[in-house]
């Protein structure tokens, strides 16, 4: 790069926006038949300029497994992720899963989802094919952006998703916030079973 960058034009910037408004409405129309993504499978992500389908996990760098959760605080400075740490994206989704354990230690699961129940913006990085010396089978792959869980849900678990508002979502893909700048929405939890 040689100092100098094109902004996004004021028609790309409301592209973008009326994007994340789609998928937004989407969840929330799609309530009674949401599935559960799993790492590997193939699912929607935004990232600044279009909304596609990518595989959950970056490959690991002995081409055994994938790797689905970068740490907020390590990932821009971490050998592995930054390459990718400037191809931010978006990972919408209706809610995510955590699983606890009991004082008798039985595992139980936890659904979390946004307080307005519309669905959240999960924070992330992505990578093309060939962006990397380790293969892809899939020609767009990403991870979640994890931080501290807020001090409401830590007794579940000790990590949760990097989530930002709508409001700061094109900020987010653009490059313009940090990490340490996200206001993450608060979220509810519920029992979700087995």
């Amino acid at each position: 790069m040689c100092g100098r960058y094109i902004e996004n034009s004021e028609a790309e910037i409301v592209e973008i926006r009326e994007i994340l408004k789609q998928i937004s409405l989407r969840f929330v129309m799609r309530e009674t038949s949401m599935t559960e993504a799993f790492p590997t499978n193939e699912v929607s992500m935004i990232n600044k300029s279009e909304s596609l389908l990518a595989k959950w996990g970056f490959p690991k760098w002995d081409g055994k497994g994938v790797l689905i959760n970068a740490k907020s605080e390590t990932y821009e400075s971490s050998r592995f992720w930054s390459k990718s740490a400037g191809n931010r994206c978006i990972v919408p989704a209706h809610g995510y899963y955590e699983w606890g354990k009991t004082a008798s230690q039985n595992k139980i699961k936890y659904v979390f989802t946004g307080q307005e129940k519309h669905g959240i913006f999960m924070c992330g990085i992505y990578n093309r094919q060939g962006e990397s010396s380790v293969g892809f089978a899939h020609p767009m792959t990403f991870a979640i952006i994890t931080k501290p869980a807020d001090e409401n849900i830590r007794h579940i678990h000790h990590r949760m998703p990097l989530i930002v508002g709508a409001e700061q979502a094109e900020a987010w893909l653009n490059g313009r916030l940090a990490v340490s700048e996200v206001k993450c929405p608060r979220v509810d939890f519920v029992e979700a079973g087995v």
